[in-house]
């Protein structure tokens, strides 16, 4: 009788896994690669406020240019100009005295007659200034009245500066007006951005007396 076979015992089988140290390994890669990623969002992010901070300032000061073109464009108006400017001689009261083109360093002045009636009324004077970092437009001739166009608080504007060009035409002189603005971000100083812009003033003045905004007579 053959001898009963011996059943041996079966052998647990060894079961694979990450030790310990591989774990923390992988956990510290893991926290490397979420560390970058936070890091390139932040970035983006960032990037992505400078850039509509800039189009904020780009477009509020486009804005506050294109109130002073279609404001100066009409400087020293007169109704009827056809009758009361034929001589050289100025003889009216927008191309001289108080409502005349005046430029005192960072400021303009001048009068617009608004009604046609060729008198000066106490809201036919114009102009603009900066005060506390904020565009103002003068909207009274006695006491002065200015408005605030802009806010120091959304836009920080730190330049507006005027320079007139002047051309004898016969009895006229017709002017060109360049105006350069700047303004920055409130809040950092680094973003900041100036434009400039010639504007064609529309209304000639008698070349008698010869305009004190173009300097020497030629």
């Amino acid at each position: 009788m053959k001898r009963a076979m011996q059943l041996q015992p079966a052998r647990p089988k060894t079961q694979g896994g990450e030790t310990l140290v591989g774990m923390l390994v992988g956990l510290g890669v893991g926290m490397v690669v979420l560390a970058a990623g936070s890091q390139m969002l932040a970035q983006h992010l960032r990037g992505h406020r400078l850039a509509l901070q800039d189009s904020h300032v780009h477009h509020d000061l486009r804005s506050a240019l294109d109130t002073i073109d279609r404001e100066l464009r009409q400087a020293q108006s007169l109704g009827q100009a056809w009758r009361g400017r034929v001589t050289a001689q100025c003889a009216d009261a927008f191309c001289a005295g108080d409502a005349d083109l005046l430029v005192l360093g960072q400021r303009i002045s001048f009068g617009q007659d608004r009604n046609q009636s060729g008198l000066l009324d106490n809201n036919e004077c114009s102009g603009f200034r900066l005060k506390d970092h904020e565009l103002q437009i003068r909207t009274a001739c006695t006491p002065e009245v200015w408005t605030d166009l802009t806010d120091a608080g959304s836009l920080k504007m730190t330049g507006l500066q005027w320079q007139v060009q002047c051309e004898k035409r016969g009895r006229w002189v017709a002017r060109w007006v360049t105006v350069q603005l700047s303004a920055q971000w409130p809040r950092d100083s680094t973003r900041a951005l100036s434009l400039s812009r010639t504007v064609s003033l529309r209304n000639d003045v008698p070349a008698s007396p010869w305009p004190t905004v173009c300097g020497t007579a030629p």
